[in-house]
């Protein structure tokens, strides 16, 4: 748009003020849409603002639900370790580690350097084929070397390039250089046999269909030496014995993976004792009353009601939303959400002759007015001691009977979804309808303020036509002066 400085120059009027005047005018039509846009931006920040906090109350529900009623404590052992996982029941068991997995290591005989060749050089390709395991779960690495390729370096970069199931080396010892390979899984799935195809000298370095020749043991045809045996896991599980062949073993005691270390100590067994964590009982319920409480103090804040001041008011005037008020007040959605939360946390569940079917039961008293919680510590550490299995009741349920935890994710699910199961709640709906209509509001922002800026472009124009005609007239006049003056 053009300056408004040089207006009034050919008039003598002030019409450059007179045009701010009126664009200041103006760009009042802009404001009903500026109201609706900073009140829906406003809306959408309060609404993230809760949903952030109730999804910090779902996970410690969640945690309610199970995990807080089921955390065990592992007792220490020396010949083996374990994690209980939330499967895992407070119990003890006997066990023996009598033999650990071990994973199957051969190697070559000994060479003056690892950069010879030592293959046949016989202008063709020779395949190398390594196998750990036997059956249906066997894994095969395949290589392919040319007769430039037949170093034990060379060899070892071949196979490590297949990444296959053995991890291939050169390693320098008193009695030379040695190709050496690992299996990576232990146990007899592990076990490693090599074929050489195409070249006979290769293949009597490196076939190996025994498990490996034994150091000082007799010759059983295999061109590898036995480093490390392939070997099993064996253990005794109260009085039942096992084989496995890996030594984290997760298929015995339901929920719980044992971690073997060492076999035991004169074949005598070890206790694994798994207690319950009670400390993890209060803890995840202070969570819940911290979350809880912190989410209603939002939503009390965001629904907040201050009476508008109608004082200077004229009778065609309306008075405007109190700004101290929520940004969220009178929102249905709020307050359903509100009312079903409150409705959960004071209701009670169980069976009728339980012992403990309600929050209060624990030490944990509601404000009726704010919806507040206060806890007893003093109280809720006696209802731990004396029954934790009536607070796991009343929050996770049992049989047909449903738990508050239960109920209250239900409720929170509904609102802000649940990421586990990739579903959207309540309060997604709102803000896409509410980010739509600060859209909306913007389409109308940019095309009124175009109406406005043609509008002034308008009078400008007819203030320049003005200060025109006018400085003609002056001219025309001043001429006419002029001859008058002379006559």
């Amino acid at each position: 748009m053009a300056s408004f400085s040089s207006l009034g120059i050919g008039s003598g009027l002030d019409t450059a003020t007179m045009l701010e005047q009126i664009k200041a005018g103006e760009q009042t039509r802009l404001k009903p849409y500026t109201l609706l846009q900073t009140s829906y931006k406003s809306k959408i920040s309060a609404w993230g603002q809760i949903s952030s906090s109730m999804s910090a109350l779902q996970t410690s529900v969640k945690s309610l639900s199970n995990d807080a009623f089921n955390t065990l404590t592992v007792s220490s052992n020396k010949a083996f370790s374990a994690t209980a996982t939330t499967g895992a029941n407070a119990d003890s068991h006997e066990v023996t580690v009598e033999q650990l997995a071990m994973a199957h290591k051969i190697k070559t005989e000994g060479v003056d350097s690892a950069d010879d060749a030592q293959g046949e050089a016989n202008n063709g390709i020779r395949t190398v084929t390594i196998t750990t395991g036997s059956g249906d779960s066997a894994k095969t690495t395949t290589v392919e070397l040319k007769d430039d390729e037949t170093s034990l370096n060379q060899i070892a970069k071949a196979i490590n390039k297949q990444d296959g199931g053995v991890s291939a080396s050169v390693q320098r010892t008193n009695d030379g250089y040695q190709l050496v390979l690992s299996s990576k899984s232990t146990g007899s799935d592990g076990k490693i046999s090599v074929k050489v195809e195409g070249d006979d000298k290769l293949g009597d370095m490196l076939n190996t269909s025994a498990g490996g020749r034994p150091v000082n043991g007799p010759d059983n045809g295999d061109g590898m030496y036995l480093v490390t045996e392939a070997q099993d896991a064996k253990l005794k599980v109260d009085g039942s014995s096992y084989t496995r062949s890996s030594n984290n073993i997760s298929d015995i005691i339901s929920g719980v993976t044992l971690q073997l270390k060492a076999v035991s100590e004169d074949n005598k067994s070890e206790q694994l004792t798994m207690t319950r964590d009670t400390g993890a009982i209060k803890t995840s319920v202070k969570d819940f009353v911290e979350k809880y409480n912190a989410l209603l103090k939002m939503t009390t804040a965001a629904s907040k009601y201050v009476q508008n001041d109608t004082s200077g008011l004229k009778d065609d005037q309306v008075a405007t939303q109190n700004g101290e008020s929520g940004a969220l007040m009178g929102d249905s959605t709020l307050r359903g959400m509100v009312s079903e939360l409150r409705t959960a946390v004071n209701g009670t569940y169980g069976s009728s002759d339980a012992d403990i079917t309600s929050l209060a039961d624990i030490g944990i008293k509601i404000d009726a007015a704010t919806g507040q919680m206060t806890l007893d510590e003093s109280k809720i550490d006696a209802a731990i001691a004396d029954n934790p299995d009536g607070i796991a009741d009343m929050f996770m349920g049992r049989g047909t009977n449903e738990g508050m935890a239960v109920k209250l994710g239900t409720i929170i699910t509904k609102y802000v979804g649940d990421p586990d199961t990739k579903t959207d709640g309540l309060i997604k709906t709102s803000t896409d309808s509410l980010d739509e209509q600060v859209k909306i509001m913007q389409t109308q922002l940019d095309k009124t303020q175009k109406l406005i800026d043609a509008q002034v472009e308008r009078y400008r124009v007819q203030f320049s036509a003005l200060d025109s005609t006018m400085s003609q007239l002056n001219s025309l006049q001043n001429q006419m002066n002029g001859l008058l003056s002379s006559l």
